[in-house]
């Protein structure tokens, strides 16, 4: 029997069946790009169906699993229908991604109040979100740049709205979604269907590429940007919001923004970061940032002539000539081979053998060199050289944002280093160089480390196994960190894919959970409305209370204008149908209207399921006060009917007494009136009597009894350039622990943390945040590039250094 789940992931089709939604049609060339997608895409999915039948009937025969002849049973019934559904998925992509009129939408709605408790997530659904999370992986990796290509160039067809990676319908997530939900109607066991998922792994995702290839050559052959290179488009039509680098960065920009790049684009930055602005093909020099900086040290040097240092700067150093009677200069290969040795005897000793200072590196290479003379025997660019190596790792040794054990790690790196800066001049120019991507990508992992995480410990491991290699196995050939950078990236996306499964469905609850809060707090203003100055009997406030606020809530969710309408009016009617009834007129209204305030009374206990038991007694209830209304209505017209009898009489009556008769009718009547005026007001109502607490609508500020204070505004700025995917560390039961920010829910103002395995371990309102920085429970890490932020802080302080002299 199949135990997977029926519960299909609403959160990218929340709204494909939402009347409100209006969309408008796609462009003829966006539309020709869908069809020809569509088609290769359908035509590789028939060849994996093909495949996926003879596979399973080899598994069935050879194992006798009858699981497996049911799943090739299925796949050959219901084929047609899987295709279909596929390309009705794939065209419902562009429809949503493309079309939709108006802002676009909170990734949340009514299922996501089914992930409360994240702890419940079934095993199965989780093993098919690994698996097609490993496929989107995979495959985007393996296109960024044909996909870059696309959507640039529907970005240029569309001109009102911005075309980013979320919205690219030719991204392989909405390729592998649009497959996942056509495979629902399969009903298969987990073992089979994760079979199916890698034979479309295989069949269709690792062939992506021609896909792409063919939508691209058919913009080439329409005239759309046919010239497009990766690396010649730099600034979007909007600006990248993301940044938040200081105001010191600027100064260090200037010096980075004037080199060259490697002629490619990082696509792990936002694709926003990229425009129609091509740059020059011509090769530029890529020694401007050693230069700079050797320029800078040349400074800083007493009594050193300025004019050396730029003759260092293009590797160069002295020979000894034959006539000259100076100290033997140290040729460059020289230094990386006494380095070589100093990294063995490190690999060999361990952790223990570690360099730790720019004294104990010379002490070293003067052990490996003995003949080595004075001042200037190594020459001036190796002396930079070693100088600006050595600055570089006094910043990241001391940088704190890296716990001890990975900063431990990382510093072993040194030597290493130290030889890549000498054998390659474009270490230090190009942001994507290997060792260099290496080392950020090192240290970015270990940003979230924990020592207290258990579950940590393969990723310290790993980044260990990687920092061994390094020093075990690098000579002079740089292509060693390609391929380690390239290992160490996969393992990474391997350890985090379950974090992000479940970093993923905790903002997708938190999300749900603030739209939950933030329906309940319209349901609750507009009951309170309704009830402010009215008489509410016990069952009216238990029939609001369990099941007519809980049918708004439904149809506020769905955004259902009409349908919030109605029930708005029932409540009212309902409301109204308790109230004291003064007029034979307002009694018959009434009657008249309870048979249909009854019928949408039921229907509304239906729709919520209210036992039968309950809610009987509620109508049982709801009978008996409007029968009571009823009877003293019926008293009170009787009673008022006798009282203005003689009041009616007076005109006709004989001349005994008529004043006395009319003076009396008179006084009666104003003292019925007086009597009815001195009833007492009713009670507010309790909006918790009637509708939602404050704690279901998010209203509780705060269960912290630390007394409010006032904040900086340095720290409400900090706060609010926190982004989804910082890094913090939060002091929680008494210890600081590494979080990440996973969301910050818009409706409700709240901050949403998570630590390392995506589970949730904190939430704050703005204003709580801010003063829990201010109080310091709180650190904000830096999580950009480190060897970034390493070679701006050397720039820096030689600037000030010579700002200074």
């Amino acid at each position: 029997m199949s135990t997977r789940s029926h519960i299909v992931n609403l959160s990218t089709h929340s709204s494909r069946n939402d009347p409100s939604t209006e969309y408008r049609p796609l462009p003829a060339l966006i539309k020709n790009i869908q069809t020809i997608s569509i088609e290769a895409l359908e035509a590789k999915l028939v060849d994996m169906l093909n495949t996926a039948d003879d596979r399973l009937f080899d598994m069935a025969e050879s194992s006798y699993n009858n699981a497996q002849f049911d799943a090739m049973r299925l796949l050959r019934v219901k084929r047609e229908g899987l295709i279909s559904r596929f390309k009705q998925e794939l065209s419902n992509n562009f429809k949503q991604t493309l079309c939709k009129i108006g802002d676009e939408p909170v990734d949340d709605n009514v299922e996501t109040l089914s992930f409360e408790n994240i702890a419940l997530v079934k095993d199965d659904d989780l093993e098919e979100d690994i698996a097609t999370d490993s496929m989107v992986n995979k495959a985007r990796t393996k296109n960024s740049d044909a996909l870059e290509h696309i959507r640039i160039r529907i970005d240029t067809i569309i001109s009102d709205k911005s075309i980013e990676q979320q919205n690219n319908p030719l991204e392989p997530v909405y390729i592998c979604e649009a497959f996942r939900g056509a495979t629902q109607a399969l009903d298969l066991d987990i073992a089979s269907l994760l079979i199916i998922y890698k034979l479309f792994d295989r069949s269709v995702i690792d062939q992506l590429d021609s896909v792409y290839l063919l939508v691209n050559q058919f913009f080439v052959e329409r005239g759309i940007l046919p010239e497009l290179k990766i690396g010649s488009y730099t600034v979007n039509k909007k600006q990248d919001s993301d940044s938040h680098r200081s105001s010191q960065q600027s100064e260090f920009g200037d010096v980075i923004n004037n080199l060259p790049t490697d002629q490619s684009v990082d696509i792990s930055r936002p694709a926003n970061t990229i425009n129609q602005q091509t740059t020059s093909s011509a090769v530029l020099d890529q020694s401007n940032v050693v230069s700079v900086i050797q320029q800078l040290l040349a400074e800083r040097r007493i009594g050193h002539d300025v004019s050396n240092s730029s003759h260092a700067a293009g590797g160069q150093v002295e020979a000894r000539s034959g006539n000259d009677f100076g100290p033997i200069v140290v040729e460059t290969d020289q230094l990386v081979h006494a380095l070589s040795k100093i990294q063995y005897q490190q690999h060999q000793a361990g952790s223990a053998n570690t360099v730790r200072s720019l004294s104990d590196l010379r002490q070293s290479i003067s052990v490996q060199l003995p003949d080595m003379g004075g001042d200037g025997a190594l020459g001036q660019f190796n002396e930079d050289m070693i100088d600006i190596v050595a600055m570089l790792f006094d910043f990241i040794l001391e940088d704190e944002n890296l716990e001890l054990e990975i900063k431990s790690i990382i510093g072993r790196l040194q030597i290493p280093m130290l030889k890549v800066g000498l054998v390659d001049k474009t270490f230090f120019s190009q942001k994507r160089h290997p060792a260099r991507r290496l080392l950020n990508e090192l240290a970015h992992a270990g940003l979230a480390w924990d020592s207290h995480d258990p579950t940590a410990k393969p990723m310290l491991q790993k980044i260990s196994e990687i920092a061994e290699r390094v020093i075990q196995e690098f000579e002079e050939d740089i292509s060693l960190f390609g391929e380690l950078l390239e290992e160490f990236i996969e393992f990474k996306t391997q350890h985090q894919q379950r974090s992000k499964i479940f970093e993923r469905r905790t903002k997708e609850a938190e999300e749900g959970k603030a739209k939950t809060e933030s329906a309940r707090g319209d349901v609750n203003k507009t009951l309170k409305s309704i009830c402010r100055g009215q008489h509410i009997p016990d069952v009216v406030k238990q029939l609001l209370k369990t099941v007519w606020s809980h049918a708004l809530l439904l149809e506020r969710l769905k955004d259902n204008k009409e349908g919030w309408k109605r029930r708005v009016k029932v409540a009212k009617l309902l409301v109204w149908s308790v109230q004291a009834i003064d007029c034979l007129e307002h009694l018959n209204k009434m009657k008249s209207k309870i048979p249909s305030l009854v019928k949408s009374l039921k229907q509304g206990v239906e729709l919520i399921s209210l036992s039968p038991i309950e809610s009987t007694h509620l109508f049982d209830e709801l009978e008996r006060c409007h029968r009571e209304i009823i009877e003293a209505a019926k008293e009170a017209i009787k009673e008022a009917d006798l009282i203005r009898l003689p009041a009616i009489d007076v005109n006709t009556a004989s001349s005994n007494s008529p004043a006395t008769v009319g003076n009396g009718a008179q006084h009666e009547t104003n003292e019925v009136e007086d009597n009815l005026a001195a009833e007492p007001e009713h009670e507010e109502i309790v909006i918790e009597d009637v509708g939602f607490t404050k704690a279901e609508t998010g209203s509780t500020l705060s269960n912290s009894n630390l007394e409010p204070i006032k904040v900086d505004p340095e720290n409400e700025q900090r706060i609010e350039q926190l982004r989804a995917g910082s890094w913090v560390e939060l002091k929680i039961d008494g210890r600081f622990q590494r979080s990440k920010l996973a969301a910050r829910i818009a409706t409700s103002g709240k901050y949403i943390f998570v630590n390392r395995s995506g589970m949730k371990m904190a939430e704050f309102f703005t204003v709580e945040l801010c003063q829990h920085l201010q109080r310091g429970n709180m650190n904000i890490l830096n999580d950009d590039a480190l060897f970034d932020r390493a070679l701006e802080s050397v720039i820096s302080n030689l600037r000030d250094m010579k700002a200074q002299a």
